[in-house]
């Protein structure tokens, strides 16, 4: 049988085996359609004997043919892939993934005949192991072993890479806290690599159902990423699922008869500090999104969320992970938020340990959105303070089961904790003019020695630096547009 730290392992040593014929940045492209290819091989060979197996492979396409090709390896890879997608035209989370994708593309410095002995070694590397069912040793391994590779490249590659993937706990939690169920509709509009989307489905076993009936939807505005979501789910053995291209604020995709389509639940990480976000059609947005105000040109934090809340079913939950400015940033931004909490949306603010997603060191939070509050929980918010719940590693803070089972009895009791959780109604919100600021109404007991964290207050004034240098930025070009010269 096949465990789990086998299959890291193999996982692993393909990743630096493609050293030499991919940059870093690219690893997770090549190296999870190579693995898409074995995957779809093993399952035809286990699937072809039944009446109606979910998709058919021809013979360049099958693992064994690909392992006796002498040379131009990688344009057998792009026939292999291409010849998937023409076979299976109604296999429609398929299409778009091999033909959009290049194997032969290499570093300069490698020829052909390198990449080829490269692409050979991969291929008979990768032919230790049977991705079949029935060989893994627990469910989901090989979905599993996907999500260690994804953390551990995006950990190296640093911030670019981390903008699109969601920390497996971070996303746990998220899932948790808002709890789908079997026959629900669920998207994550800004999915990155559709992280989110595949604790969906594991959630949902983990509790005993089947996730048959569960809807799953999401968008990403970049096209790698795109791909790699419908591939990573794919992986996950998730062969029923919704994912498009295009910008979620500027060309929403999940639209039906000219409406944005509703969903029971959204969950998302969008993108922070994203300045060109489509200012310029929010005042004419057919979509009437922006109902509570027009977010500043400069940051399109309250433009997500807005979208996000346009997108909820009447019943509809939403969980949205957001840098702390979102919480207490003045001018429009104020004007918005005032708008929100004044129409009870707002359920829970839980505020996170920092550095806890990747490409970041930033404390961030999570709202929690219900447009159908239990009676007990109408007009008040549930805050919670768990910046100090996480383990420390050398590079990554990370989320310990006993803290994502803290903050999820906290939120599900709705109740006060002394120094970690309290109910506060909205006229308390708005005598604090609708600040949101987690320390402002749980703090947290202090020890003997009353010391500070200095690694969170230096993390938070980073996040206030760069917050002023975009202010600056945004002001300079005002001023450049008025004709005002600037002293250096």
């Amino acid at each position: 049988m096949i465990t789990l730290e086998y299959l890291k392992d193999i996982l692993w040593t393909a990743a630096s085996i493609l050293r030499g014929v991919s940059n870093g940045d690219d690893y997770i492209n090549y190296l999870f359609r190579l693995l898409l290819l074995k995957r779809f091989s093993d399952l035809f060979e286990e699937e072809s004997y039944k009446a109606k197996p979910r998709f058919f492979l021809p013979a360049i396409s099958q693992w064994n043919y690909l392992q006796q090709i002498p040379e131009n390896i990688g344009q057998a890879l792009n026939e292999a892939g291409r010849a998937i997608e023409t076979y299976n035209p109604g296999l429609k989370e398929l299409q778009g993934i091999f033909i959009n994708y290049n194997f032969e593309h290499n570093q300069p410095q490698v020829d052909i005949k390198k990449q080829d002995k490269i692409l050979r070694q991969l291929i008979w590397h990768l032919s230790e192991i049977k991705l079949q069912n029935k060989y893994f040793a627990e469910p989901d391994l090989l979905g599993k072993a996907c999500e260690y590779l994804i953390a551990q490249l995006t950990a190296i590659l640093g911030k670019m890479s981390g903008e699109f993937f969601t920390p497996q706990k971070v996303a746990e939690l998220l899932v948790r806290l808002l709890e789908p169920q079997p026959g629900m509709s669920i998207c994550d509009p800004f999915c990155g690599l559709g992280g989110i989307l595949t604790e969906c489905i594991k959630q949902i076993k983990y509790l005993g159902n089947k996730p048959n009936n569960l809807l799953l939807y999401g968008q990403d505005i970049n096209q790698k990423t795109f791909s790699l979501a419908k591939i990573n789910l794919l992986l996950h053995d998730i062969f029923d699922f919704d994912i498009r291209l295009g910008d979620t604020i500027r060309e929403p995709q999940l639209v039906e008869n000219g409406k944005l389509m509703l969903f029971d639940r959204v969950i998302s990480n969008p993108p922070f500090r994203v300045d060109k976000w489509g200012y310029e059609l929010a005042k004419i947005d057919i979509y009437d999104r922006f109902r509570y105000g027009i977010p500043p040109r400069g940051s399109g934090d309250f433009a997500f969320i807005q979208h996000i809340l346009a997108t909820l079913k009447n019943t509809g939950k939403a969980g949205v992970v957001v840098t702390l400015g979102v919480l207490f940033r003045g001018g429009a931004e104020s004007e918005i938020r005032r708008r929100i909490i004044e129409s009870d949306l707002i359920e829970a603010v839980i505020g996170l340990a920092p550095n806890l997603l990747y490409g970041t060191g930033i404390p961030t939070a999570i709202l929690i959105f219900n447009r159908d509050k239990q009676e007990n929980r109408r007009n008040k918010v549930l805050f919670i303070n768990a910046s100090n719940e996480y383990q420390k590693s050398r590079n990554q803070n990370y989320l310990r089961e006993e803290d994502i089972t803290h903050i999820i009895t906290a939120y599900q009791a709705f109740q006060d904790e002394e120094g970690y959780a309290k109910v506060v109604a909205l006229e308390e919100l708005a005598a604090n003019e609708y600040i949101l600021n987690i320390n402002r109404y749980v703090l947290t007991p202090k020890d003997e020695n009353d010391k500070i964290d200095i690694e969170a207050e230096i993390i938070k004034l980073r996040e206030l630096e760069a917050q002023r240098a975009e202010a600056e930025k945004c002001i300079n070009k005002y001023l450049r547009e008025l004709g005002i010269k600037l002293s250096d």
